[in-house]
């Protein structure tokens, strides 16, 4: 029930979404000057929801700073959600997505001796029932061992469906397997404010390690004044992280 309603809360509360609602009520409504403001008040805010230089700073505000990595840690945590776009099990060809980055930092890490075990967090459920798909979790397994990662080093829990469940099905995974109740936890860095929560909150301590920052240190200049698609892109996912971190903080999760 809480996977089908946060979904259905992420859709309802998504700045294209909303910007429709109030377009649908412009054409519809009979009350000229209120559509008027409505109209006015849609476009204002879609301009700065899509402005690369607002969008920009609220990226800096809302991401960590890349922390020292210096320390060395038994394990470390990759959450999965868009680092593997297709994975071919046939031929495992792996199609990396947009938060790639989450894996390349995890080989990295291990190739650097900084970690020595790799746990892979996250399965992809289905709204019309329990069907789930390890796909993703299967992808990064093999480029992990294509790049050298020994199989033996690598955990999968594919049955984690948010970013509550990672949590709590590793804390059960360095418990059980591990017996410590430290990690590394590898997420994008505007995910991490929420997962870090969560871990914290089932008495993991993490030493976060954010990666695919969103952030720029872009030249401001006049064509940033203008409305962008990779601005409004950016936006909507650190709008539904903060939807999401005020959601979990009022459930408990974190």
């Amino acid at each position: 029930m809480f996977y089908f309603l946060s979904k259905t809360i992420d859709v309802l509360l998504m700045p294209l979404t909303m910007a429709f609602i109030a377009f649908l009520y412009v054409l519809l409504t009979k009350n000229r000057a209120r559509s008027r403001k409505v109209l006015i008040g849609t476009l204002t805010a879609l301009y700065l929801v899509s402005n690369p230089i607002l969008v920009n700073e609220l990226l800096k505000w809302w991401e960590p700073k890349s922390l020292n990595e210096e320390k060395k840690y038994e394990v470390a945590v990759i959450l999965t959600g868009g680092i593997i776009k297709l994975y071919h099990a046939p031929t495992k060809h792996v199609f990396f997505g947009k938060s790639g980055d989450r894996a390349v930092q995890a080989f990295e890490l291990y190739k650097r001796g900084k970690i020595k075990k790799i746990i892979i967090s996250g399965g992809e459920g289905s709204l019309r029932g329990s069907k789930r798909n390890n796909s993703e979790n299967n992808g990064i397994r093999q480029f992990l061992m294509e790049s050298g990662v020994a199989a033996d080093d690598i955990v999968q829990d594919s049955l984690a469906l948010n970013t509550r469940q990672n949590a709590v099905n590793t804390a059960m995974i360095l418990k059980t397997q591990f017996n410590t109740d430290k990690c590394m936890l590898i997420t994008s860095a505007f995910h991490l404010p929420r997962a870090e929560g969560c871990f914290r909150k089932e008495g993991i301590m993490v030493m976060p390690c954010p990666s695919h920052y969103l952030q720029e240190d872009a030249v401001i200049w006049f064509d940033k004044l203008f409305p962008s698609e990779e601005a409004l892109a950016s936006f909507y996912l650190v709008w539904h992280e903060m939807i999401g971190y005020v959601v979990y903080k009022v459930v408990g999760y974190i």
